[in-house]
């Protein structure tokens, strides 16, 4: 009777498989992470979009996203798509199928591990995986590296053959991707490791296990290892449905498949989103982000976010140094009732963002009486231009300060009382004799001296001689007859002499080095393909680094979608150019096919693209043109 249950559920297994093409629920969603408001109001944050496969949506452009703040649809300033770690549990469900050994006294499970391992320690240490390893028994590695999770993953060997399997440990793995919330943009995932199993109720065990693990996110991927009669057994059709439904796959393996490279599950975990916009959040409180991204399967929402931010209007104030302006007449011309000086005043401010998040002003006005006196729509915003010029009497004014910013907040300052006081300069006689006072001071002193010199003299001085002295004093006063003063230029201007034969200056070499030529170079290009105005990179040295580190690299290419040490130049010993990469994440292509670990030896005219950066490699001699050969072929007499 149990074995005729055991078959009974077995069938109805293979004919929900069968038909669970059609029912099996769509893996398409959309996932928001906190933002940051750091940069308030432009806001930032993570975004996941994943398609009906449950294929990570890349190439999505940023006009393909639109996010809604409190229902207010937005435009998306930027959308990069970025590298992610990935938070994995592998969970063993210990039972006596994992302990069978082959020839070389490996049993099934060491081989599974070995190939986990391996796959461990290649991961590149710039975007560190969270690991961890559990079983029936507990956890034994909680969220390590991948070198503590290797040393953890090979020596974990406890009894097998001992044990029964269950699905504890699955239950545990969820637990603990669960315990720890995930760094930004990080995915979750499973891999279970598992005999078959005769509970008959393993169906509806399962049922909890998958929807925790749908409402998480958390992709199981399962390895059935067990005989190979036991591949359509109840338990791995139920395992396979459970993977199958959270976005994952199954494996089964009885001792002679070849695993999988776990990298092939992963590799679509490992990519986010970093979307930007600007926020019109205006008022203190709880906002609510979501976001519309436009598949080619259609619209999809993302889930909601919320943040709670603290928004006040700008505080401007004016800086009022001086309480009082004095207009007077010119320093030069300190008689002249027309004009008084000043006849504007500088008024400057100072903008305070209360709430923390300094943000663009869009107006500013200042205010003099309750009038607007100057108003500034563009910078600068903190300099006003006072009139002043009207101002005739000695009186107290008032002046405030209006500032507004992006988010449409306003705020006007308290008045500050500034005297503005006017000296008046004399009028009427008195003022006539207190101007032209010095003239007639020396008037006054030269009629004198002409009465005493014609006292002493009398009718003695001949008119000749007066007439000769009225001659000198003509000379004298004519400036065409003065002596010229030889003026030294205060420019020191450098003679260059001309003779027959044309000089050309030479620029003196930079630190008294000659500059070396280079042998090759990198030209960078537009997206267009068309040469940038940029300059390019010479090739100078046996080896050049390229990368974002300054310490690591010789070369420094700054974008995100390079690594700190991305690729490496060497000058081969026949004079050639071998491009080898790094290791790095969005990897380096030659002529767009990405090259392997033993590099890729450069030819004059090969593009090369570094991530997202493309360039053109020049040799400084390119080399000759193959001529064509052209044979000429008999024609043959029908």
């Amino acid at each position: 009777m149990r074995k005729f249950l055991a078959l009974l559920l077995g069938l109805s297994l293979l004919l929900g498989a069968a038909s669970d093409v059609a029912a099996q629920q769509n893996l398409t969603y959309a996932e928001l992470y906190p933002a940051n408001l750091s940069a308030f109001p432009q806001i930032s944050l993570p975004l996941d979009v994943f398609d009906a496969s449950g294929i990570f949506a890349s190439g999505l452009k940023r006009e393909a996203v639109t996010i809604y703040e409190d229902g207010n649809p937005l435009p998306v300033e930027s959308l990069v798509e970025t590298a992610a770690p990935l938070q994995l549990v592998v969970a063993v469900n210990q039972g006596q199928p994992l302990d069978v050994r082959d020839d070389s006294n490996f049993s099934r499970f060491q081989r599974a591990a070995q190939i986990i391992a391996q796959w461990a320690q290649s991961r590149p240490p710039e975007v560190p995986d969270d690991y961890s390893l559990v079983s029936q028994a507990g956890p034994v590695i909680n969220h390590a590296s991948a070198a503590d999770f290797v040393v953890g993953l090979t020596g974990f060997n406890p009894d097998f053959r001992a044990a029964t399997p269950n699905l504890l440990s699955l239950s545990i793995a969820l637990d603990t991707v669960s315990a720890q919330p995930a760094q930004v943009g990080m995915k979750r995932a499973i891999l279970f490791i598992t005999p078959h199993s005769d509970d008959l109720n393993m169906t509806e065990e399962l049922q909890p296990l998958l929807k925790r693990a749908r409402e998480n996110h958390v992709r199981v991927f399962v390895w059935f290892i067990d005989l190979a009669t036991t591949f359509q057994s109840p338990s791995a059709l139920a395992f396979n449905d459970l993977a199958a439904q959270t976005g994952g796959s199954m494996f089964s393996y009885s001792g002679i498949e070849r695993f999988p490279d776990p990298e092939t599950y992963f590799s679509a975990l490992r990519r986010v989103y970093m979307l930007t916009y600007f926020s019109r959040a205006n008022a203190s409180g709880e906002h609510q982000i979501t976001a519309k991204a436009n598949l080619t399967s259609g619209a999809l929402d993302s889930s909601a976010q919320k943040f709670s931010i603290d928004i006040q209007p700008p505080n401007p104030f004016p800086l009022t140094n001086d309480v009082s302006i004095t207009r007077r007449a010119p320093e030069d011309d300190p008689f002249n009732t027309d004009v008084l000086l000043p006849t504007t005043q500088e008024v400057k401010i100072i903008i305070e963002f209360p709430d923390g998040h300094p943000r663009p002003l869009t107006r500013s006005t200042l205010y003099v009486d309750g009038l607007i006196m100057d108003e500034n729509t563009s910078e600068p915003f903190d300099v006003f231009s006072w009139d002043i010029s009207k101002y005739t009497k000695t009186a107290e004014h008032q002046i405030m300060v209006e500032a507004v910013d992006v988010l449409g907040l306003q705020k006007i300052s308290m008045s500050v009382p500034i005297t503005v006081t006017v000296v008046k300069p004399l009028s009427g006689w008195l003022a006539w004799l207190a101007k032209y006072r010095i003239q007639i001071a020396i008037g006054a002193i030269m009629l004198a001296g002409l009465a005493l010199f014609v006292i002493l003299l009398g009718g003695r001085v001949r008119m000749s001689s007066l007439r000769a002295a009225q001659e000198t004093r003509r000379a004298n006063a004519d400036p065409l007859t003065q002596p010229i003063q030889s003026m030294k230029s205060s420019t020191s201007v450098q003679t260059i002499p001309i003779g027959k034969n044309k000089k050309t200056l030479v620029m003196p070499k930079k630190n008294g080095t000659e500059q070396k030529e280079a042998d090759a170079m990198f030209m960078r290009l537009n997206p267009d393909g068309q040469l940038a105005a940029l300059p390019p990179i010479l090739i100078l040295e046996p080896e050049t680094t390229f990368g974002t580190d300054p310490i690591q690299c010789s070369q420094i290419l700054d974008m995100p979608s390079i690594s700190s040490v991305h690729a490496r130049l060497r000058r081969t010993d026949d004079g050639g150019y071998l491009l080898l990469d790094n290791n790095s994440i969005a990897g380096t292509w030659v002529n767009y096919d990405l090259i392997s670990r033993e590099g890729v030896r450069l030819a004059h005219g090969d593009m090369v693209h570094f991530g997202q950066l493309v360039y053109r490699f020049t040799l400084k001699t390119p080399p000759e043109p193959s001529k064509p050969t052209i044979t000429i072929l008999p024609i043959e007499e029908s």
